[in-house]
């Protein structure tokens, strides 16, 4: 794969739409998967669907057809890390005309890991209350008003 190192500039500093980062989430037990893909400007994600598994091919074939929904002005690259599911990359990167590259843990020269689209994801969005103590409160403590409620029309 072609190393993440030699990735247009543009995506880095994520000013330019069109760059994205993919990766695998594989289920319990290793007994399903999901692809996802997020655009590095705006967030805004895509699933793959595996639902016969995710060696290369499969990985390959889903994920060609999913890049093909993107339009084309939008298919700038495509970052991933080198795990054996993007064994067919060439082919993904050909068949859906998108620069694939690829990613390790850590950069030469860079101790801080790359962030996959998952990390991404969760540094950026906002997280649901995990406990009654850092469940958010309205100001005025009652709930939001609704125009769709008749006593407010």
């Amino acid at each position: 794969m072609i190393n993440i190192t030699e990735r247009p500039a543009e995506a880095d500093d994520r000013a330019v739409p069109g760059h994205w980062e993919g990766d695998l989430i594989v289920g319990k037990n290793n007994l399903s998967a999901i692809g996802t893909l997020v655009e590095r400007t705006t967030g805004y994600t895509m699933l793959v669907h595996l639902p016969d598994g995710y060696k290369a091919e499969q990985v390959r074939d889903a994920l060609t057809e999913k890049i093909k929904t993107i339009p084309e002005i939008l298919r700038a690259s495509l970052t991933w890390d080198q795990g054996a599911e993007m064994g067919a990359w060439k082919e993904v990167s050909v068949a859906a005309d998108i620069d694939i590259y690829s990613v390790t843990h850590t950069h030469p020269g860079n101790a801080a890991p790359v962030r996959t689209p998952t990390d991404c994801c969760a540094n950026t969005s906002p997280r649901a209350p995990t406990s009654p103590s850092t469940a958010l409160s309205t100001s005025t403590g009652s709930p939001p008003s609704s125009t769709t409620d008749p006593a407010n029309a």
